[in-house]
């Protein structure tokens, strides 16, 4: 395997998600854990990562599913923070931006994408970071692959993308990336503690 640079998935790879810490506060105002996995479960979130589906929209549909009535802020503060960053992973991360140029691609919403911006600097990490909604596509569709490459200048069979979702990995193989499949948090910690030893080696 030899490349010239590296594309990550952001969710399970670089930071993990937890849905249960959101349904917990919202259960602390009495709202059953039911009416957020219902509106957890709409399909509409899709759209949302698209920016198919305005914020307003989005709002107003997750106030009328889940039957909360505080402020908008508030919730949007409860849907944000569910994040906790893979310090080991990061690290690894950070070693390899030292041989390689790094760079993101992720299925997030817009409320995510500013939040994970704002809140954690190591992202500058990667020269780029390509976010559905900032791009109208979703993995695994093959365009969103495309976009990154390009404005990477990176050719695909020179790019390795690591994700932990088997479809998103079909999609950039369908570009002609190279891959790396790695289904939990620890396997990326695996993989990416290989690749650098691999750095290390190399002249």
């Amino acid at each position: 395997m030899s490349f010239r640079a590296i594309f990550f998935d952001l969710g399970m790879v670089l930071v993990t998600f937890d849905w249960s810490v959101a349904i917990a506060r919202f259960g602390k105002l009495g709202i059953p854990a039911a009416r957020v996995q219902t509106f957890l479960d709409d399909p509409l979130h899709e759209a949302f990562e698209r920016s198919a589906l305005s914020e307003q929209e989005f709002l107003a549909r997750g106030l009328a599913m889940t039957g909360f009535d505080g402020a908008p802020a508030e919730f949007k503060k409860y849907w944000n923070e569910i994040f906790t960053p893979l310090a080991a992973n990061i690290e690894l991360a950070r070693q390899l931006a030292a041989r390689f140029p790094l760079y993101v691609i992720s299925n997030t919403n817009p409320w995510h994408m500013e939040y994970l911006e704002a809140e954690y600097a190591w992202l500058q990490i990667f020269r780029e970071r390509f976010y559905s909604p900032a791009l109208g596509l979703r993995k695994p569709d093959a365009r969103i692959f495309e976009i990154a490459l390009a404005r990477a200048q990176v050719a695909p069979q020179d790019a390795l993308f690591l994700d932990d979702r088997l479809e998103n990995i079909h999609g950039a193989q369908a570009v002609g990336m190279q891959t790396l499949h790695v289904p939990t948090p620890q396997r990326v910690t695996i993989e990416l503690e290989k690749l650098v030893e691999r750095t290390r080696e190399a002249p």
